[in-house]
């Protein structure tokens, strides 16, 4: 045998034969079903797709875990909202599953909207770059047709394109909304994206003339930062949300920073720096994925109303009748707030009851302003309720937390309809407990039965010339927040149940739903006061809804009961103040007691003696 030829190679039969480095093969030898099956799972496995094609210089090695499931969900549903952290990759992540479903789906057109087109065109740029670089095979598939400091575009040969712009009459399969929740620097266009940019989305996909049926038609897909709840950006997400249980084609997802750490994204210690640099409000929304209050003259700011959230222990009695309670009933004092509905069609608000245990404070600073615990919390549709079944209702939660020797009030809404279910109470509603009466006997002396309680204050809200102005009992509300002088239950409702079941040697697990739901309507108060922002009327303050869907029935019956409160401290502590010497002085004076000649001596000091330290 001859030696061996450079570039040959020996056949038998053949002899020596060229080598040829490329060569043309039939692929009409392969079964099509193992192709139309490789490109059906990467339809519905993207990530996987890209574990195939990363290059071996790639930045990143694998797709996370919170990558691979974003990836998946942006494939498979119709309308997806994720609302993720900072450093979540959200963007990347959707430029890379698009890149990849328009490569899988042949002439698909697809469109991203965002607050600033410059802002969109910068980051799609960034992804793409970094995209060509750790898998080349795939970005070789597009063409870049624009690219500009406020446009971005890029194309496939067969036909597929994705783009950085919203035209009116512009002709897409599916868009992408970014920054969904952005208010400022600049706002999301809500307006345009519903009016002009969801109108476009309208073209399906077409195999030899019929709609493919593995096409998700119509996509919708949202990823933003949290922001705020009465925003069109939380709306949004609560209607998928609701879709998403219902087992339709929708994906919701909150992915907090702790996702991030946990899957080695970030480290916890840059975490941290963002949290300590930032308002706990700012922590909430670009890190912890939380949709919050307003940001525009909130009643109760975000950071205030979460630190108030530290009452663990639910009450639906009162506390001298739990074992073990370390209180005598007279340092007790119980309110019960009352906002009355009554039934006018499908949408009217519900009867709310809040109730308020008042104690007083140990700190001298605040002596003279009672501990607002926020105990327990309830309320019912009035729908098929007359004012007497409104009554005995109220009645029956007024009497659980009546104990010998305490006292226990009832503050309720009089005007309209609170009229007559404040007469109802004075009256003998056959329940086994006596008639109750207005508090000093000063307002419906006329209805007083024999015996009555005085335990009723009629709330009378109004502007100027009413007993309980709206300005000032808003203020009074918002001080006594930002003073730390009102509790909330907690939002962590497995704790509150537990702390419930614990106290009350509850062993078995029946109970649990009623023991929540004090615990649960307090989450909904929450929300009622995040949807509260501060307003100017010819009386001073009043309060506005942001979202007029949420309503403020709970907060009501809370501003009911702080007013009864506000009236209580200026007449049971403003007097339990230590007695100055000035005031010593003056009532003698009044008295006819003071002489004319007064010994100015180092025990009669007329400077009242300093307690504590310095007062900021």
């Amino acid at each position: 045998m001859a030696g061996r030829k450079i570039g040959m190679a020996w056949v038998e039969g053949r002899g020596w034969t060229k080598v040829n480095d490329e060569w043309a093969r039939d692929y009409t030898e392969y079964a099509n079903e193992s192709w139309a099956f490789l490109i059906s799972f990467f339809r519905w496995y993207p990530d996987v797709m890209y574990d195939v094609f990363r290059a071996p210089d790639s930045k990143y090695k694998t797709e996370e875990l919170i990558q691979r499931v974003m990836m998946r969900a942006f494939a498979r549903y119709q309308f997806v909202d994720i609302t993720g952290c900072r450093s979540a990759t959200k963007t990347s992540t959707k430029i890379k599953q698009k890149i990849a479903e328009n490569i899988l789906f042949p002439a698909t057109n697809s469109s991203y909207y965002g607050p600033s087109y410059k802002q969109q065109a910068a980051l799609a740029k960034e992804a793409f770059v970094q995209l060509k670089k750790d898998f080349p095979a795939i970005a070789r598939h597009y063409m870049i047709d624009s690219q500009s400091k406020d446009s971005w575009a890029i194309s496939t040969k067969f036909g597929s394109s994705i783009t950085i712009n919203a035209l009116r009459g512009q002709n897409i399969h599916d868009v992408t909304a970014e920054e969904y929740a952005q208010e400022e620097d600049p706002p999301f266009d809500y307006r345009e994206y519903t009016s002009i940019v969801l109108y476009a989305v309208r073209l399906t996909h077409r195999v030899q003339g019929e709609d493919d049926p593995t096409f998700i038609k119509f996509k919708q897909h949202t990823i933003t930062s949290a922001g705020r709840k009465q925003n069109h950006s939380f709306e949004t997400r609560c209607k998928h949300l609701k879709m998403m249980l219902e087992g339709k084609s929708a994906f919701v997802m909150d992915i907090p920073w702790t996702v991030i750490v946990l899957s080695q994204m970030r480290s916890y210690s840059w975490a941290m720096q963002r949290k300590h640099e930032s308002t706990p409000e700012e922590f909430m929304r670009e890190m912890e994925s939380l949709y919050t209050g307003t940001d525009e003259n909130p009643i109760v700011r975000d950071e205030i109303l979460t630190a108030s959230r530290d009452l663990i222990l639910m009450e639906e009695h009162h506390c001298c009748k739990d074992r073990d309670n370390q209180l005598k009933p007279e340092e007790v004092i119980y309110i019960v707030g009352y906002d009355v509905a009554y039934e006018d069609g499908a949408n009217n608000a519900k009867c709310a009851c809040a109730v308020v245990k008042l104690t007083k404070q140990k700190d001298y600073y605040r002596r003279d302003k009672y501990k607002k615990d926020v105990v327990y919390l309830d309320d019912w549709s009035p729908l098929g309720m007359t004012e007497r079944e409104q009554a005995r209702r109220l009645k029956q939660v007024w009497y659980r937390f009546c104990y010998e020797g305490s006292e226990t009030y009832i503050s309720i809404d009089c005007w309209q309809y609170g009229k007559a279910v404040t007469e109802a109470l004075m009256s003998n509603l056959d329940d086994g407990l006596a008639p109750l009466c207005v508090i000093n006997h000063d307002q419906y002396t006329e209805l007083e039965l024999e015996g009555a309680l005085p335990v009723i204050y009629p709330i009378k809200a109004g502007g100027v010339g009413t007993t309980d102005p709206d300005s000032e009992m808003v203020r009074y509300a918002e001080i006594q927040f930002d003073n730390r002088n009102v509790s909330l239950l907690t939002s962590n409702i497995y704790a509150g149940i537990e702390a419930y079941k614990r106290t009350h040697r509850i062993k078995d697990s029946r109970l649990d739903v009623a023991i929540s739901s004090p615990y649960k309507k307090t989450n909904e108060l929450a929300d009622q006061i995040r949807n509260l922002k501060k307003g100017v009327s010819g009386a001073g303050v009043c309060e506005k809804r942001i979202s007029h869907r949420i309503q403020r029935d709970s907060w009501s019956a809370l501003k009911y009961a702080l007013r009864l409160a506000q009236k209580l401290e200026k007449a049971n502590l403003s007097t339990s103040k230590r007695e100055s010497d000035w005031d010593r002085l003056i009532r003698e004076a009044e008295q006819g007691a003071l002489n004319n000649t007064v010994n100015y001596s180092a025990s009669s000091r007329l400077i009242t003696q300093r307690h504590g330290g310095k007062l900021f």
